[in-house]
This record gives structure tokens, sequence and C-alpha cells, in this order.
């Protein structure tokens, strides 16, 4: 998503999308030369009210050299996907306010003066909170319980408290999801990991189901998230 305009101002729900962030969370820089422009990725660190943000340097050794890139006053665009919650990609332009070397090097930003966001899913999810068990499609042992934080037809997100967590789920790993609805009723859903990250509690994983449509339908009706 390119930054096309720059609309000053922010609104409440822009500044909570900002203060969403976590340390340790992924971002995309984009930077740009006197001859290129290319993009990579980093660790943000922090922000400071509504001052500045920090971020790590990017590693040059994988990234290659920016020093022609970041620096005092240049200008920066920051991505970042917002997908605990609402799955969309937050974008906005930053300045260079200060690059610290020791005792780590870290970059200090100007405030975000306005934010762009693009929604990645092609449909709706209902937000929820509802209990499931993960088990492994193999051999059907038990992985852990969960609380299901959004869910469509095509998929859903997880959210998984650390400690309960004593393997760490795998990307493309094929899980079986348990439900049960108000009758006492257990339905599986069997769906494959999409994508996963972590705050400090809790891991969040992507799922995208593999049971025909018709069936996830019908449960999400039987739990009242959908109509009809």
């Amino acid at each position: 998503m390119a930054i096309l305009t720059e609309k000053v101002g922010m609104t409440n729900e822009d500044l909570k999308k900002i203060r969403s962030m976590r340390p340790g969370q992924q971002i995309d820089l984009q930077v740009t030369t006197a001859s290129t422009t290319k993009r990579v990725r980093t660790e943000f660190v922090g922000i400071d009210g509504t001052r500045s943000l920090i971020i790590k340097y990017p590693d040059e050794s994988k990234w290659g050299g920016l020093g022609e890139a970041i620096f005092k006053d240049k200008s920066l665009v920051m991505r970042y996907i917002l997908e605990d919650e609402t799955g969309v990609i937050i974008a906005f332009k930053v300045n260079v306010v200060l690059v610290l070397t020791k005792p780590s090097h870290l970059i200090f930003t100007s405030f975000p003066l306005a934010i762009q966001s693009h929604d990645l899913r092609s449909e709706g999810r209902a937000q929820t909170r509802i209990a499931t068990k993960l088990t492994d499609s193999k051999i059907g042992e038990e992985i852990c319980e969960a609380i299901v934080i959004d869910i469509s037809v095509h998929g859903c997100r997880i959210q998984v408290d650390k400690k309960y967590l004593s393997n760490k789920l795998k990307l493309r790993e094929v899980i079986n999801l348990e439900f049960t609805n108000d009758a006492d009723n257990k339905v599986q859903l069997v769906g494959i990991i999409m994508n996963f990250k972590y705050d400090e509690v809790n891991f969040y994983c992507g799922i995208k189901f593999e049971t025909d449509e018709a069936i996830v339908d019908q449960l999400l009706k039987n739990l009242m998230l959908t109509t009809g």
C-alpha cells in the first residue's frame, strides 16, 4: 500500500491503532536514497506519548548498508499489521529525529500526523470470544485450549495464553479446532496455521479452514454469529 496523500489530523481511533503496537512487533520500514527505494524489516521498541516512536535500527548484515537512507530529518514510511483484532495494515510517514548507536542501535522518529489503513481480508469477521480446543490432526493429541477472537466461514484468529502452550505451533501445521455449542454438541473444524505472532502474554495464530464452508456456516449459526 502506497502513501498517496497526507491528510493531517489524528482521530481517537487512529491514536488507538498507533498505541496498539507492542515492543518486539515486526514492522516494515520503507527507506529511500538518491538512487533507490527499498523495504526492510525491523522491530518496534516503544512510544513516548505523542512525541516520538522508537524502533530498532535494521540489521545491516541482512539488509545492507542504510547510512544513506536513515539519518536525522530523513523521511521514512512505516507499516505494520494490526492483525490481532481488525486484520488491517497501517501505514504512515515519520521523520527521523535521532539515530542512537549506544547502548543500543535505535531510531527515534517523529509522531505520525496521519495514518492510512487497508483491510487485508476480502470479508468481514465476527469479533467474538469463543472457547476452543486445539488437537493435532494427525495423532489426535490435544495441544492446548484457546480463545477464538474473530471468525468467518474461511478462517479465524485464535489467542493462546503462553503458559498453557508447551509446544510452539508451527506455520502450515494442520490442526483440529473443537467447539461445543449450547446443546452440548461438539463440532470439529480442520485448519491450517497461516501466520502467528505474540506479545508478552499470548500467542496469536491466523488459521485458514479446510472444512467445507457449509459446515462452518452452520457452526456460526449455532453459535449465533450469523443470521439466516
